[in-house]
Protein backbone atom coordinates (compact mmCIF):
# COMPACT_ATOMS: atom_id res chain seq x y z
CA UNK A 1 0.00 0.00 0.00
CA UNK A 2 1.42 3.54 -0.79
CA UNK A 3 2.94 5.45 1.92
CA UNK A 4 0.45 8.71 3.64
CA UNK A 5 1.23 11.58 0.98
CA UNK A 6 4.14 14.01 2.61
CA UNK A 7 3.71 17.79 3.20
CA UNK A 8 4.39 18.39 -0.38
CA UNK A 9 2.10 16.10 -1.62
CA UNK A 10 -0.96 17.91 -0.07
CA UNK A 11 -0.33 20.65 -1.63
CA UNK A 12 -3.34 22.05 -4.83
CA UNK A 13 -2.92 20.14 -7.32
CA UNK A 14 -2.01 23.40 -9.62
CA UNK A 15 1.02 23.98 -7.19
CA UNK A 16 2.04 20.18 -7.67
CA UNK A 17 3.89 20.61 -11.10
CA UNK A 18 2.10 17.39 -11.85
CA UNK A 19 4.12 17.15 -14.99
CA UNK A 20 7.09 16.88 -13.41
CA UNK A 21 6.16 14.50 -11.08
CA UNK A 22 4.50 12.23 -13.83
CA UNK A 23 8.46 12.52 -15.53
CA UNK A 24 9.91 11.15 -11.92
CA UNK A 25 7.54 8.37 -11.81
CA UNK A 26 5.96 10.14 -8.79
CA UNK A 27 2.15 9.41 -7.22
CA UNK A 28 0.20 12.99 -6.91
CA UNK A 29 -3.40 14.68 -6.42
CA UNK A 30 -5.52 14.18 -9.59
CA UNK A 31 -9.40 15.62 -9.66
CA UNK A 32 -11.81 12.87 -9.41
CA UNK A 33 -15.16 14.18 -8.71
CA UNK A 34 -17.12 17.31 -7.66
CA UNK A 35 -19.46 17.90 -4.54
CA UNK A 36 -22.07 15.29 -4.35
CA UNK A 37 -20.66 12.96 -6.76
CA UNK A 38 -18.56 9.78 -5.81
CA UNK A 39 -14.97 8.98 -6.73
CA UNK A 40 -13.74 5.65 -6.60
CA UNK A 41 -9.88 5.58 -6.42
CA UNK A 42 -7.07 2.76 -6.32
CA UNK A 43 -5.50 4.23 -3.65
CA UNK A 44 -5.85 7.44 -0.86
CA UNK A 45 -8.87 9.89 -1.71
CA UNK A 46 -8.94 13.55 -0.13
CA UNK A 47 -11.91 15.56 0.57
CA UNK A 48 -11.70 19.10 0.58
CA UNK A 49 -10.40 22.28 -1.15
CA UNK A 50 -6.79 24.97 -1.58
CA UNK A 51 -4.58 23.39 1.93
CA UNK A 52 -7.77 22.32 3.54
CA UNK A 53 -8.12 18.60 2.97
CA UNK A 54 -9.13 15.26 4.64
CA UNK A 55 -7.15 11.86 3.76
CA UNK A 56 -9.09 8.76 3.45
CA UNK A 57 -7.56 5.71 3.35
CA UNK A 58 -8.99 2.18 1.80
CA UNK A 59 -9.66 -0.38 3.98
CA UNK A 60 -7.24 -2.62 5.55
CA UNK A 61 -6.47 -5.17 3.13
CA UNK A 62 -8.23 -3.25 0.55
CA UNK A 63 -6.18 -1.18 -2.85
CA UNK A 64 -9.65 0.17 -3.90
CA UNK A 65 -11.90 2.99 -2.10
CA UNK A 66 -15.35 5.02 -3.33
CA UNK A 67 -16.30 7.70 -1.70
CA UNK A 68 -19.26 10.20 -1.26
CA UNK A 69 -17.59 13.38 -2.00
CA UNK A 70 -20.31 15.20 0.10
CA UNK A 71 -20.65 17.21 3.53
CA UNK A 72 -23.74 14.40 4.24
CA UNK A 73 -21.55 12.10 4.09
CA UNK A 74 -17.87 13.85 5.31
CA UNK A 75 -17.27 16.43 7.51
CA UNK A 76 -17.54 20.00 6.00
CA UNK A 77 -13.78 21.14 6.13
CA UNK A 78 -14.27 24.27 4.53
CA UNK A 79 -17.78 25.85 5.44
CA UNK A 80 -19.60 27.57 2.96
CA UNK A 81 -16.99 26.99 -0.32
CA UNK A 82 -19.10 25.22 -3.02
CA UNK A 83 -16.05 24.10 -4.33
CA UNK A 84 -15.30 21.45 -2.23
CA UNK A 85 -14.30 17.85 -4.39
CA UNK A 86 -12.50 15.06 -4.30
CA UNK A 87 -9.15 13.98 -5.80
CA UNK A 88 -7.43 10.44 -6.41
CA UNK A 89 -3.93 10.10 -5.27
CA UNK A 90 -2.60 8.04 -9.07
CA UNK A 91 0.42 6.73 -9.67
CA UNK A 92 1.11 7.66 -13.40
CA UNK A 93 2.05 4.50 -14.80
CA UNK A 94 -0.51 2.25 -13.43
CA UNK A 95 -3.26 1.01 -15.35
CA UNK A 96 -5.74 2.95 -13.50
CA UNK A 97 -3.94 6.42 -14.38
CA UNK A 98 -4.04 5.05 -18.25
CA UNK A 99 -8.42 4.18 -17.52
CA UNK A 100 -8.91 7.53 -16.46
CA UNK A 101 -10.12 10.32 -18.65
CA UNK A 102 -8.05 12.20 -20.84
CA UNK A 103 -9.81 15.38 -19.83
CA UNK A 104 -9.44 15.00 -15.86
CA UNK A 105 -5.48 14.35 -16.92
CA UNK A 106 -5.53 18.01 -18.66
CA UNK A 107 -7.05 19.84 -16.33
CA UNK A 108 -4.86 18.14 -13.38
CA UNK A 109 -1.95 19.39 -15.44
CA UNK A 110 -1.30 15.54 -15.95
CA UNK A 111 -0.05 15.83 -20.01
CA UNK A 112 -2.84 16.20 -23.25
CA UNK A 113 -2.48 13.04 -25.06
CA UNK A 114 -3.88 13.07 -28.41
CA UNK A 115 -4.12 9.22 -28.59
CA UNK A 116 -7.92 9.13 -29.60
CA UNK A 117 -8.28 12.31 -29.33
CA UNK A 118 -11.32 13.13 -31.89
CA UNK A 119 -11.95 17.22 -31.29
CA UNK A 120 -9.95 20.24 -30.66
CA UNK A 121 -9.94 23.82 -31.70
CA UNK A 122 -7.72 23.03 -33.85
CA UNK A 123 -9.73 20.44 -35.79
CA UNK A 124 -13.02 22.72 -35.20
CA UNK A 125 -11.20 25.58 -36.80
CA UNK A 126 -10.10 23.27 -39.69
CA UNK A 127 -13.84 22.02 -40.15
CA UNK A 128 -14.69 25.52 -40.58
CA UNK A 129 -12.85 26.18 -43.65
CA UNK A 130 -13.83 23.08 -45.21
CA UNK A 131 -16.62 25.36 -46.45
CA UNK A 132 -19.60 23.30 -45.02
CA UNK A 133 -22.89 24.88 -43.16
CA UNK A 134 -21.90 21.84 -39.97
CA UNK A 135 -18.15 23.58 -39.95
CA UNK A 136 -19.77 26.38 -40.29
CA UNK A 137 -22.50 26.95 -37.90
CA UNK A 138 -20.32 24.96 -35.01
CA UNK A 139 -17.08 27.23 -35.46
CA UNK A 140 -19.36 30.32 -34.97
CA UNK A 141 -20.64 28.24 -31.48
CA UNK A 142 -16.63 27.75 -30.25
CA UNK A 143 -14.67 30.04 -31.58
CA UNK A 144 -15.27 32.46 -28.59
CA UNK A 145 -13.97 28.73 -26.60
CA UNK A 146 -11.34 28.63 -29.35
CA UNK A 147 -9.58 32.12 -30.22
CA UNK A 148 -7.90 34.65 -29.01
CA UNK A 149 -8.70 37.24 -31.96
CA UNK A 150 -12.52 36.24 -31.04
CA UNK A 151 -14.00 39.83 -30.79
CA UNK A 152 -16.89 40.33 -27.93
CA UNK A 153 -19.82 41.60 -29.73
CA UNK A 154 -21.74 44.36 -28.14
CA UNK A 155 -22.50 44.16 -24.41
CA UNK A 156 -20.71 41.25 -24.10
CA UNK A 157 -17.95 42.24 -21.93
CA UNK A 158 -16.54 39.67 -19.61
CA UNK A 159 -17.52 39.89 -15.79
CA UNK A 160 -15.79 39.50 -12.25
CA UNK A 161 -16.18 35.56 -12.32
CA UNK A 162 -15.63 34.74 -16.13
CA UNK A 163 -13.68 31.53 -16.65
CA UNK A 164 -10.27 31.72 -18.20
CA UNK A 165 -9.37 31.73 -21.51
CA UNK A 166 -7.18 28.58 -20.83
CA UNK A 167 -9.98 26.72 -19.24
CA UNK A 168 -12.43 27.48 -22.00
CA UNK A 169 -10.32 26.00 -24.59
CA UNK A 170 -9.93 23.29 -23.11
CA UNK A 171 -13.32 22.56 -22.38
CA UNK A 172 -13.48 21.49 -26.24
CA UNK A 173 -11.21 19.26 -26.37
CA UNK A 174 -12.96 15.83 -26.92
CA UNK A 175 -11.60 11.68 -26.74
CA UNK A 176 -13.49 8.80 -27.69
CA UNK A 177 -13.14 5.91 -24.99
CA UNK A 178 -11.04 3.14 -26.87
CA UNK A 179 -13.08 0.51 -27.01
CA UNK A 180 -16.06 2.27 -28.91
CA UNK A 181 -13.21 3.60 -31.68
CA UNK A 182 -14.77 1.06 -33.72
CA UNK A 183 -18.07 2.27 -33.53
CA UNK A 184 -16.96 5.79 -33.82
CA UNK A 185 -15.36 5.64 -37.38
CA UNK A 186 -18.26 3.26 -38.58
CA UNK A 187 -20.47 5.88 -36.99
CA UNK A 188 -19.27 9.38 -37.49
CA UNK A 189 -18.46 10.65 -41.38
CA UNK A 190 -14.75 11.85 -42.08
CA UNK A 191 -15.69 15.29 -40.98
CA UNK A 192 -16.05 13.82 -37.58
CA UNK A 193 -20.12 14.48 -37.68
CA UNK A 194 -22.67 12.01 -36.89
CA UNK A 195 -26.23 12.09 -38.91
CA UNK A 196 -28.47 11.45 -36.10
CA UNK A 197 -28.26 10.88 -32.49
CA UNK A 198 -29.28 10.68 -28.99
CA UNK A 199 -26.68 12.49 -26.85
CA UNK A 200 -26.12 11.85 -23.10
CA UNK A 201 -24.07 13.26 -20.52
CA UNK A 202 -22.94 12.02 -17.30
CA UNK A 203 -20.40 11.35 -14.87
CA UNK A 204 -20.71 8.35 -12.01
CA UNK A 205 -18.47 5.65 -10.90
CA UNK A 206 -18.35 2.37 -13.14
CA UNK A 207 -20.17 0.71 -10.42
CA UNK A 208 -23.20 3.26 -9.00
CA UNK A 209 -26.58 3.93 -9.79
CA UNK A 210 -25.90 6.79 -12.44
CA UNK A 211 -23.76 4.79 -14.65
CA UNK A 212 -26.47 1.86 -14.71
CA UNK A 213 -29.26 4.19 -15.43
CA UNK A 214 -26.97 5.15 -18.31
CA UNK A 215 -26.75 1.70 -18.99
CA UNK A 216 -30.53 0.86 -19.15
CA UNK A 217 -30.72 4.28 -21.42
CA UNK A 218 -28.41 2.94 -23.69
CA UNK A 219 -30.37 -0.45 -23.58
CA UNK A 220 -33.58 0.85 -24.54
CA UNK A 221 -32.23 2.93 -27.40
CA UNK A 222 -30.83 -0.63 -28.83
CA UNK A 223 -34.26 -1.87 -28.29
CA UNK A 224 -36.71 0.68 -29.77
CA UNK A 225 -34.88 2.59 -32.15
CA UNK A 226 -32.22 2.35 -35.02
CA UNK A 227 -30.38 5.58 -34.08
CA UNK A 228 -27.08 5.56 -32.45
CA UNK A 229 -26.55 7.09 -28.82
CA UNK A 230 -23.31 9.32 -28.11
CA UNK A 231 -22.77 9.54 -24.15
CA UNK A 232 -20.24 11.94 -23.56
CA UNK A 233 -18.42 11.09 -20.08
CA UNK A 234 -17.33 14.12 -17.62
CA UNK A 235 -16.55 11.76 -15.06
CA UNK A 236 -13.28 9.72 -13.98
CA UNK A 237 -13.61 6.63 -15.76
CA UNK A 238 -15.90 4.69 -17.37
CA UNK A 239 -17.81 1.45 -16.82
CA UNK A 240 -15.32 -1.39 -18.45
CA UNK A 241 -18.36 -3.29 -18.54
CA UNK A 242 -19.99 -1.61 -21.50
CA UNK A 243 -18.87 -3.11 -25.23
CA UNK A 244 -19.08 -2.37 -28.21
CA UNK A 245 -20.35 -6.02 -29.11
CA UNK A 246 -23.68 -5.07 -26.80
CA UNK A 247 -23.73 -1.78 -27.83
CA UNK A 248 -22.80 -1.65 -31.54
CA UNK A 249 -24.79 2.04 -31.78
CA UNK A 250 -23.58 3.53 -28.81
CA UNK A 251 -20.09 6.27 -29.09
CA UNK A 252 -18.78 6.66 -25.58
CA UNK A 253 -16.44 10.19 -25.74
CA UNK A 254 -14.73 11.57 -22.75
CA UNK A 255 -14.03 14.82 -22.27
CA UNK A 256 -12.86 17.20 -19.54
CA UNK A 257 -15.54 18.65 -17.05
CA UNK A 258 -16.15 21.77 -16.02
CA UNK A 259 -13.75 22.99 -13.00
CA UNK A 260 -14.76 23.27 -9.91
CA UNK A 261 -13.16 26.67 -9.37
CA UNK A 262 -15.97 28.00 -11.82
CA UNK A 263 -18.62 27.76 -9.69
CA UNK A 264 -21.21 26.29 -12.42
CA UNK A 265 -23.80 23.42 -12.32
CA UNK A 266 -22.37 20.36 -13.57
CA UNK A 267 -25.70 20.29 -15.46
CA UNK A 268 -24.00 23.11 -18.33
CA UNK A 269 -22.36 20.12 -19.28
CA UNK A 270 -25.64 18.97 -20.93
CA UNK A 271 -25.45 21.90 -23.52
CA UNK A 272 -21.56 21.26 -24.20
CA UNK A 273 -22.35 17.61 -24.65
CA UNK A 274 -25.23 18.69 -27.18
CA UNK A 275 -22.44 20.67 -29.30
CA UNK A 276 -19.11 18.49 -28.84
CA UNK A 277 -21.25 15.18 -30.20
CA UNK A 278 -21.25 17.22 -33.28
CA UNK A 279 -24.93 15.59 -34.21
CA UNK A 280 -26.61 17.22 -37.61
CA UNK A 281 -29.94 16.34 -35.75
CA UNK A 282 -29.86 15.66 -32.16
CA UNK A 283 -32.05 14.23 -29.09
CA UNK A 284 -30.84 15.10 -26.02
CA UNK A 285 -31.55 12.22 -23.37
CA UNK A 286 -30.61 12.35 -19.39
CA UNK A 287 -29.58 9.67 -17.37
CA UNK A 288 -32.94 8.73 -15.86
CA UNK A 289 -34.80 8.26 -19.12
CA UNK A 290 -35.61 5.54 -21.11
CA UNK A 291 -37.02 5.64 -25.23
CA UNK A 292 -40.07 3.71 -26.26
CA UNK A 293 -41.02 2.65 -29.33
CA UNK A 294 -41.94 5.44 -32.10
CA UNK A 295 -39.25 7.56 -30.77
CA UNK A 296 -37.19 7.84 -34.05
CA UNK A 297 -40.22 10.11 -35.28
CA UNK A 298 -38.73 12.57 -33.27
CA UNK A 299 -35.41 13.23 -35.28
CA UNK A 300 -37.11 13.71 -38.50
CA UNK A 301 -39.70 16.49 -36.82
CA UNK A 302 -36.93 17.98 -35.40
CA UNK A 303 -35.21 18.19 -39.14
CA UNK A 304 -38.32 20.21 -40.52
CA UNK A 305 -38.55 22.69 -37.59
CA UNK A 306 -35.03 23.39 -36.06
CA UNK A 307 -33.65 25.07 -39.92
CA UNK A 308 -31.54 27.71 -40.67
CA UNK A 309 -34.67 30.17 -40.32
CA UNK A 310 -35.59 29.14 -36.73
CA UNK A 311 -31.72 28.15 -35.05
CA UNK A 312 -32.88 27.14 -31.88
CA UNK A 313 -33.51 24.49 -29.56
CA UNK A 314 -37.34 23.24 -29.18
CA UNK A 315 -37.96 21.66 -25.68
CA UNK A 316 -41.06 19.77 -24.79
CA UNK A 317 -43.14 21.89 -22.58
CA UNK A 318 -42.86 21.29 -18.79
CA UNK A 319 -45.60 19.29 -16.97
CA UNK A 320 -45.84 22.72 -14.75
CA UNK A 321 -46.17 26.00 -15.81
CA UNK A 322 -43.45 27.90 -13.72
CA UNK A 323 -43.51 31.46 -13.46
CA UNK A 324 -42.74 34.06 -10.93
CA UNK A 325 -43.98 32.23 -8.21
CA UNK A 326 -43.37 29.08 -8.76
CA UNK A 327 -41.36 26.88 -6.77
CA UNK A 328 -39.13 25.30 -9.46
CA UNK A 329 -36.78 26.10 -11.78
CA UNK A 330 -36.60 29.66 -12.45
CA UNK A 331 -39.11 30.00 -9.56
CA UNK A 332 -39.92 32.12 -6.85
CA UNK A 333 -36.37 34.64 -6.61
CA UNK A 334 -35.07 33.55 -9.87
CA UNK A 335 -33.72 36.73 -10.91
CA UNK A 336 -34.48 36.00 -14.89
CA UNK A 337 -38.40 36.62 -14.01
CA UNK A 338 -36.99 40.24 -13.02
CA UNK A 339 -36.43 40.62 -16.91
CA UNK A 340 -38.79 38.82 -18.47
CA UNK A 341 -41.77 38.96 -16.38
CA UNK A 342 -41.38 42.51 -14.57
CA UNK A 343 -45.29 42.56 -13.66
CA UNK A 344 -44.72 39.46 -11.89
CA UNK A 345 -48.00 38.05 -12.95
CA UNK A 346 -49.13 34.79 -14.03
CA UNK A 347 -50.19 35.14 -17.66
CA UNK A 348 -48.34 38.87 -18.01
CA UNK A 349 -44.82 37.53 -18.86
CA UNK A 350 -44.79 39.92 -21.13
CA UNK A 351 -40.67 39.01 -22.66
CA UNK A 352 -41.71 35.46 -21.97
CA UNK A 353 -42.49 34.16 -25.59
CA UNK A 354 -42.98 30.29 -24.70
CA UNK A 355 -44.28 28.20 -21.74
CA UNK A 356 -41.44 26.90 -19.51
CA UNK A 357 -39.61 24.09 -21.54
CA UNK A 358 -38.55 21.29 -20.04
CA UNK A 359 -34.53 20.26 -20.40
CA UNK A 360 -34.70 17.80 -23.08
CA UNK A 361 -34.00 19.58 -26.04
CA UNK A 362 -33.65 18.49 -29.59
CA UNK A 363 -31.66 20.47 -32.37
CA UNK A 364 -29.57 20.48 -35.70
CA UNK A 365 -26.35 22.02 -36.48
CA UNK A 366 -27.99 24.97 -37.40
CA UNK A 367 -28.57 25.53 -33.95
CA UNK A 368 -24.91 24.96 -32.19
CA UNK A 369 -24.24 28.58 -32.45
CA UNK A 370 -27.25 29.45 -30.01
CA UNK A 371 -26.10 26.68 -27.81
CA UNK A 372 -22.36 28.33 -27.88
CA UNK A 373 -23.64 31.68 -27.51
CA UNK A 374 -25.14 30.92 -24.39
CA UNK A 375 -23.05 29.07 -23.05
CA UNK A 376 -20.14 31.77 -23.65
CA UNK A 377 -22.76 34.53 -22.41
CA UNK A 378 -22.39 32.23 -18.64
CA UNK A 379 -18.69 30.86 -18.80
CA UNK A 380 -17.25 34.69 -19.57
CA UNK A 381 -19.89 36.16 -17.04
CA UNK A 382 -21.69 38.26 -19.53
CA UNK A 383 -24.87 40.51 -19.00
CA UNK A 384 -27.74 41.23 -20.75
CA UNK A 385 -28.30 44.83 -21.01
CA UNK A 386 -31.22 47.19 -19.30
CA UNK A 387 -33.90 47.49 -22.16
CA UNK A 388 -36.36 50.07 -20.00
CA UNK A 389 -38.74 47.54 -18.40
CA UNK A 390 -36.65 45.13 -19.57
CA UNK A 391 -34.32 44.56 -16.79
CA UNK A 392 -30.72 43.98 -17.10
CA UNK A 393 -29.99 39.85 -16.59
CA UNK A 394 -26.40 39.16 -15.26
CA UNK A 395 -25.94 35.59 -17.15
CA UNK A 396 -24.23 33.70 -14.35
CA UNK A 397 -27.31 34.15 -11.90
CA UNK A 398 -28.82 32.27 -14.50
CA UNK A 399 -28.07 29.12 -12.41
CA UNK A 400 -28.98 26.29 -14.30
CA UNK A 401 -29.41 24.14 -17.49
CA UNK A 402 -33.13 24.56 -17.93
CA UNK A 403 -33.17 27.84 -16.83
CA UNK A 404 -30.28 29.11 -19.45
CA UNK A 405 -32.21 27.54 -22.30
CA UNK A 406 -35.44 28.84 -21.27
CA UNK A 407 -33.50 32.40 -21.11
CA UNK A 408 -31.75 31.96 -24.62
CA UNK A 409 -35.24 30.93 -26.48
CA UNK A 410 -36.91 33.54 -24.51
CA UNK A 411 -34.42 36.21 -25.58
CA UNK A 412 -34.17 35.12 -29.02
CA UNK A 413 -37.85 35.11 -29.58
CA UNK A 414 -38.44 31.35 -29.79
CA UNK A 415 -42.25 30.02 -30.02
CA UNK A 416 -41.73 26.49 -30.93
CA UNK A 417 -42.34 23.98 -28.28
CA UNK A 418 -42.93 20.01 -28.59
CA UNK A 419 -45.90 18.03 -27.25
CA UNK A 420 -44.82 16.63 -24.01
CA UNK A 421 -42.54 13.33 -24.99
CA UNK A 422 -40.81 12.95 -22.29
CA UNK A 423 -43.41 11.53 -19.60
CA UNK A 424 -42.74 12.91 -16.32
CA UNK A 425 -41.84 9.03 -14.69
CA UNK A 426 -42.73 5.78 -15.78
CA UNK A 427 -45.42 4.92 -14.37
CA UNK A 428 -47.30 6.65 -16.65
CA UNK A 429 -46.38 3.86 -19.66
CA UNK A 430 -49.24 1.82 -17.52
CA UNK A 431 -51.48 3.57 -19.50
CA UNK A 432 -50.47 1.96 -22.64
CA UNK A 433 -50.73 -1.27 -21.11
CA UNK A 434 -54.04 -1.08 -19.76
CA UNK A 435 -57.22 -2.58 -21.71
CA UNK A 436 -58.76 0.81 -23.75
CA UNK A 437 -61.70 0.73 -25.79
CA UNK A 438 -62.50 1.69 -29.35
CA UNK A 439 -65.56 3.30 -30.95
CA UNK A 440 -67.42 2.49 -33.98
CA UNK A 441 -64.75 3.96 -36.27
CA UNK A 442 -61.89 2.30 -34.35
CA UNK A 443 -60.26 5.44 -32.44
CA UNK A 444 -58.90 3.83 -29.14
CA UNK A 445 -60.49 5.78 -26.31
CA UNK A 446 -58.35 5.93 -22.86
CA UNK A 447 -60.88 4.82 -20.03
CA UNK A 448 -58.29 3.56 -17.21
CA UNK A 449 -54.78 5.01 -16.61
CA UNK A 450 -53.51 8.42 -16.29
CA UNK A 451 -56.13 9.86 -18.96
CA UNK A 452 -55.59 13.49 -18.81
CA UNK A 453 -53.91 15.89 -20.54
CA UNK A 454 -50.83 17.85 -19.58
CA UNK A 455 -52.24 21.20 -17.73
CA UNK A 456 -52.56 23.77 -20.03
CA UNK A 457 -51.58 27.42 -18.80
CA UNK A 458 -53.51 30.80 -19.85
CA UNK A 459 -51.31 31.65 -22.57
CA UNK A 460 -49.52 29.28 -24.90
CA UNK A 461 -51.68 25.63 -24.22
CA UNK A 462 -55.07 26.88 -22.62
CA UNK A 463 -56.42 23.25 -24.08
CA UNK A 464 -53.52 21.41 -22.04
CA UNK A 465 -50.52 19.76 -23.74
CA UNK A 466 -50.73 16.01 -25.48
CA UNK A 467 -48.87 13.19 -23.93
CA UNK A 468 -46.64 11.47 -26.24
CA UNK A 469 -44.97 8.17 -24.98
CA UNK A 470 -41.53 8.55 -26.93
CA UNK A 471 -39.55 8.66 -23.93
CA UNK A 472 -40.37 8.35 -19.96
CA UNK A 473 -38.30 11.10 -17.45
CA UNK A 474 -37.90 9.97 -13.57
CA UNK A 475 -36.17 6.48 -14.42
CA UNK A 476 -34.21 6.48 -11.13
CA UNK A 477 -34.38 3.02 -10.76
CA UNK A 478 -32.46 1.10 -12.48
CA UNK A 479 -34.05 -2.07 -11.72
CA UNK A 480 -37.43 -0.39 -12.05
CA UNK A 481 -36.66 0.40 -15.84
CA UNK A 482 -35.66 -2.99 -16.96
CA UNK A 483 -39.17 -4.30 -16.05
CA UNK A 484 -40.76 -1.35 -18.24
CA UNK A 485 -38.50 -2.11 -21.30
CA UNK A 486 -39.53 -6.16 -20.88
CA UNK A 487 -42.82 -5.25 -20.87
CA UNK A 488 -42.63 -2.85 -23.42
CA UNK A 489 -41.03 -5.38 -25.57
CA UNK A 490 -43.64 -7.70 -24.97
CA UNK A 491 -46.27 -5.13 -25.80
CA UNK A 492 -45.03 -4.21 -28.97
CA UNK A 493 -44.67 -8.15 -30.38
CA UNK A 494 -48.20 -8.80 -29.97
CA UNK A 495 -49.33 -5.56 -30.80
CA UNK A 496 -51.66 -5.05 -27.33
CA UNK A 497 -50.27 -1.68 -26.36
CA UNK A 498 -52.16 1.68 -27.22
CA UNK A 499 -50.66 3.90 -29.78
CA UNK A 500 -48.29 6.42 -28.29
CA UNK A 501 -50.08 10.10 -28.58
CA UNK A 502 -52.98 11.01 -25.85
CA UNK A 503 -54.66 14.23 -26.20
CA UNK A 504 -58.45 14.44 -24.79
CA UNK A 505 -58.86 11.24 -24.05
CA UNK A 506 -58.13 9.71 -27.46
CA UNK A 507 -55.04 7.52 -28.30
CA UNK A 508 -53.37 8.46 -32.10
CA UNK A 509 -50.82 6.80 -34.15
CA UNK A 510 -48.74 9.72 -35.00
CA UNK A 511 -48.41 13.23 -34.82
CA UNK A 512 -50.16 14.07 -38.49
CA UNK A 513 -53.09 12.32 -37.60
CA UNK A 514 -53.53 14.10 -34.06
CA UNK A 515 -52.92 17.49 -36.33
CA UNK A 516 -55.46 16.34 -38.93
CA UNK A 517 -58.17 15.57 -35.84
CA UNK A 518 -56.97 19.03 -33.68
CA UNK A 519 -55.74 21.55 -36.53
CA UNK A 520 -55.45 24.15 -34.21
CA UNK A 521 -52.93 22.32 -32.16
CA UNK A 522 -50.79 24.54 -29.99
CA UNK A 523 -47.68 21.98 -29.67
CA UNK A 524 -45.27 20.24 -31.70
CA UNK A 525 -45.18 16.95 -32.76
Amino acid sequence: MPKLPSKEDLMPVEKQNATQRIAEGKPFWMFCASQWQECTCEGKVRWGNKRTWMVIEPELGQTQITVKCSIKDLPDNVPGDDGKHCECWMFPNSAFFQRSNPGIRLISGAGDTQENSVLSCESLEADARSGTDCGAQMWSASEAFCSEAWTPQANANAGARAMTFESMRQLMRVWVEPRFRGNYDRLYNKSGWIERAFVNYYAGIPAGRHTRMTEELVRSVHLFSSTPIVVVHFGFTTAESWTPEEFPRLVLLNAAPIPVTAGRSFNFNKLRAMMLSRAVVGVQLDSDQFVAPGVDRVFQRTAEEVTKDYPMPILPAHFLDWGPSGEGPGGVGALLWNRYCPAMKEGKCKWQTQRWGHAHPTWTFWATPFLGRWLRRNFRDESLPDEGPKKGLRVIDVKEDEDLLNVGTWEEGGTKQWCKFDMTDPTEFDTLFKKQSSDNAGNKKCIAGMCGDVTGDKRYHKQGVAKVFYTAHHAVDPDQTKKYLKILQEKGADHSMAPPILYHGRFYKTGEELKKAVPDLTCLI
